[in-house]
């Protein structure tokens, strides 16, 4: 999409609410175009892009379903589009516009850190045992349990997750996938190859859990969670990402299905998901009270073999692209929600 010449924010402007992205890139969001009978000015920019000194920001501004290039004051409030472990840009510009201004303040978890939140939670019976990284704890699991997940602590998209099997001749680590699996003969080979991998990155180490599969595809289940123009968390958008019969990480996506679908001919009903979507919203309750303020996330779960419902993961910057099957309202609702909570902050 190409951008348009320079702008000034104008007076009319002014009577309405800036609303900020702040983001890694100045790249049009067309989904935005939903909110245009909203009273915001939404206004994209980079950290690069603000004058702390004159307070001013430079970035691309949404005119009329068009983006163009422009230069306003500091936002009235700001939706953290920066996937970061950091507050240190959010805190400053909240030290500006105001206390509670900017959500999503930091929105890249730390996998470990999460668990330890939900195990001491209402929430603690869906937490996966999750545990830093550690040669012990991986022989242990082998040892007792015959297998064990291994998983970058942050972020990830489902790249760099091992599965370790113990087997009659020795291991198999598998990456992602059963196949091609890399075979090691013993103890010691195992361990230097792991403590290689685990080297210059943080993981995380947990129980494997067989999910339940439809047709023998793995499936997860997820819920995006968002806070509306009241403040309020509602389950805004769910899908299902059915992964392929090789795969163990529900990442790696065959098809995406909405939930209903997913669970069709399953014992699982409408309550079941109801039940789904309540523990989702208790999740994001309970992350925002312990973490920090949050306008959005998204709850994966899995089903176990015994039915046993578990969190597989919580994401701070949810993929919005995972939902555009499903229906147009639903899709622009999903970009328009946060945009609706940015002008409640910002009319506090």
């Amino acid at each position: 999409m190409m951008l348009q010449q320079q702008k000034e924010v104008t007076p009319v402007m002014n009577r309405k609410a800036i609303i900020g992205l702040l983001s890694t890139n100045l790249e049009p969001v067309p989904f935005y175009n939903s909110c245009r009978y909203m009273p915001v000015v939404i206004y994209k920019f980079k950290k690069s892009g603000i004058d702390w000194e004159n307070k001013t920001i430079k970035g691309i501004m949404l005119d009329n379903d068009k983006w163009v290039k422009a230069e306003a004051r500091f936002p009235d409030a700001v939706y953290n589009r920066c996937y970061s472990d950091s507050s240190v840009i959010t805190k400053r510009l909240e030290s500006i516009i105001g206390s509670g201004k900017v959500f999503n303040v930091v929105n890249l978890f730390d996998k470990h850190v999460i668990y330890n939140i939900l195990k001491n939670s209402c929430l603690k019976n869906f937490a996966i045992p999750t545990y830093k990284y550690r040669t012990d704890i991986l022989l242990e699991l082998l040892r007792t349990q015959g297998t064990a997940l291994i998983k970058p602590a942050k972020g990830s998209m489902g790249s760099g997750v091992f599965k370790i099997t113990s087997v009659e001749n020795g291991y198999n680590i598998c990456l992602r996938t059963f196949l091609s699996p890399k075979i090691v003969n013993s103890k010691d080979v195992l361990i230097d190859y792991m403590e290689k991998l685990t080297r210059c990155r943080d993981y995380v180490i947990q129980p494997f859990i067989d999910f339940v599969k439809v047709n023998n595809h793995m499936f997860d289940i997820r819920m995006l969670v968002q806070k509306n123009g009241t403040g309020q968390w509602n389950v805004t958008a769910d899908i299902s990402r059915v992964c392929y019969k090789s795969s163990f990480v529900s990442n790696f996506v065959y098809s995406l299905k909405s939930v209903r679908d997913a669970l069709e001919g399953t014992k699982y009903n409408e309550t079941f998901i109801s039940y789904i979507k309540k523990v989702s919203i208790k999740a994001a309750e309970i992350l925002e009270e312990r973490l920090c303020h949050i306008g959005e996330i998204s709850v994966d779960f899995g089903i176990g073999n015994d039915d046993k419902l578990w969190i597989i993961e919580i994401n701070g910057k949810p993929d919005k692209e995972t939902f555009r099957d499903c229906s147009t309202e639903v899709f622009e609702k999903i970009y328009r929600t946060p945009i609706e909570y940015a002008l409640y902050l910002a009319q506090l």
